[in-house]
């Protein structure tokens, strides 16, 4: 089910598709701040027996895809484009967006590039705050790489305190080799609310799916997205905020794609 990565431009996008030809739209997965299109695997193996394709980017920096000279300049602004570009490639796919790539997701649907729009733990945009306690007493020593637009990456520590609270300590290990330095710009873009979005121009159906366990982008957080687009909220007790890699997992992952079904049939 599982084709290599293709190319959009010098952008890597990795594609699932199903056995069988389908009509169902094409789905694009956004990965979120340190990630990459590796996040996504089993889920893009769960939708291609859904009967969807789906296709995972890797924002520029990430993994091998557009170099970029200084990760640490790179500007939410440019994730969009490189969003906004496959986007255009598959003609108004599902968008799917998990954490920073939830803030990315909802710039492409503002843009009216997509048909509906999942956003997994998101990233807010201006006017919700993502502060909280557990975020803020660990991101000060980060303070130098966000003011400074320097790469971004968190320490082994943090990442378990905050991201992998919900992952078996082996799958944490390997994980945790995969992220990659980020944008110290993007991180700060996101911490000020320097990015707006127009809920007046975001004229898709929205699904808002949250972990209650979440420490990262915590859940009083999901619940103001989710209120900004009157969209439907889901909540789940025993996940944090790798949603898509965590225990349990085809759960959230199988009624996505159950609501993504119904929006194919609206």
């Amino acid at each position: 089910m599982t084709t290599p990565a293709i190319h959009v431009g010098d952008l890597n996008v990795k594609v699932a598709r199903p056995a069988q030809p389908s009509a169902r739209p094409d789905v694009l997965l956004i990965h979120g701040l340190s990630g990459g299109a590796w996040q996504w695997e089993a889920y893009q193996q769960l939708f291609a027996r859904r009967g969807y394709a789906s296709h995972a980017l890797d924002l520029r920096g990430h993994h091998g895809s557009r170099p970029v000279p200084d990760i640490g300049k790179v500007s939410m602004h440019d994730y969009v484009d490189d969003a906004m570009q496959v986007a255009r490639r598959l003609d108004k796919p599902i968008v799917i967006g998990h954490s920073m790539g939830g803030l990315v997701a909802q710039k492409v649907a503002e843009a009216g590039l997509c048909r509906a729009l999942v956003l997994v733990t998101p990233a807010p945009p201006r006017w919700i705050p993502i502060a909280s306690w557990p975020l803020l007493r660990r991101q000060v020593r980060y303070m130098p790489a966000l003011v400074r637009h320097r790469p971004l990456l968190m320490r082994r520590a943090d990442a378990d305190a905050l991201i992998f609270n919900r992952t078996p300590r082996d799958a944490a290990n390997l994980f945790f080799t995969r992220l990659v330095a980020d944008s110290g710009r993007a991180g700060l873009e996101m911490s000020v609310g320097a990015v707006a979005v127009n809920e007046s121009r975001v004229t898709a159906p929205v699904l808002v799916v949250v972990g209650l366990d979440d420490r990262f982008i915590v859940p009083r957080v999901a619940r103001a997205v989710a209120r900004k687009y009157r969209a439907e909220l889901r909540t789940y007790r025993s996940f944090g905020h790798l949603i898509p890699t965590e225990p349990g997992w085809e759960g959230p992952a199988d009624e996505i794609a159950t609501w993504m079904d119904g929006v194919r049939l609206a």
